[in-house]
C-alpha cells in the first residue's frame, strides 16, 4: 500500500492544483447566481438533495446533509419562507414532515447549475484546442466509468 500512496502522491498533488485553479477560474457565475438567490450554503445543499430525492422527511433530509433535526428544519423554513419547498404532513404519521421542491425551488436549482456549467463552458472555450483534446481524452474513460455506476 506504501507503494501505491507514493507513486500516487505526484498526480494527487497536480489534481488538487488543477481542481483549487479551476475553482479559482470557474466559480464567478455560480457564486453571483447562488448570491441573488440570497442562498445559505446549508440551504444550496438542501435543493440539491431534494433534486435528487423524492420527498424526504425533514430528519432524513437533514441526516443527509450531517444536520440536526432542528438545524434542518430551520434550514426548510427559510426554503419554505421563500417559496423554494413545499412542506406536508406524511399521511401515514401525522408527526413527519415531508418535503419536496417547488416549482421555483426547481428553477432556482436549475439556475445554479446553469451558471455552473456557463462557467465551466467559459474555462473550456478559453483553452488552447490541443489543451482541449487532451482534456476530452484524459476524461473520456473517467467519465464513462462514472456513467456505468
Amino acid at each position: 500500500m506504501q507503494a501505491t500512496v507514493a507513486s500516487t502522491q505526484p498526480l494527487t498533488s497536480d489534481l488538487a492544483a488543477f481542481l483549487a485553479y479551476l475553482h479559482r477560474a470557474t466559480m464567478g457565475g455560480w457564486f453571483q447566481t447562488v448570491s441573488e438567490l440570497d442562498l445559505s450554503l446549508t440551504q444550496l445543499k438542501a435543493l440539491q438533495v431534494l433534486g435528487k430525492r423524492e420527498e424526504p422527511s425533514v430528519k432524513q433530509l437533514g441526516e443527509s446533509l450531517g444536520l440536526s433535526l432542528p438545524a434542518a428544519s430551520r434550514a426548510v423554513d427559510g426554503l419554505l419562507g421563500r417559496g423554494l419547498v413545499e412542506r406536508r404532513e406524511c399521511a401515514t404519521d401525522r408527526r413527519i414532515r415531508l418535503v419536496r421542491l417547488s416549482s421555483d425551488g426547481r428553477d432556482a436549482l436549475e439556475r445554479v447549475m446553469q451558471a455552473r456549467l456557463e462557467d465551466l463552458d467559459a474555462f473550456v472555450a478559453g483553452l488552447p484546442a490541443e489543451d482541449r483534446d487532451r482534456l476530452a481524452a484524459a476524461l473520456a474513460p473517467i467519465v464513462e466509468r462514472a456513467a456505468a455506476r
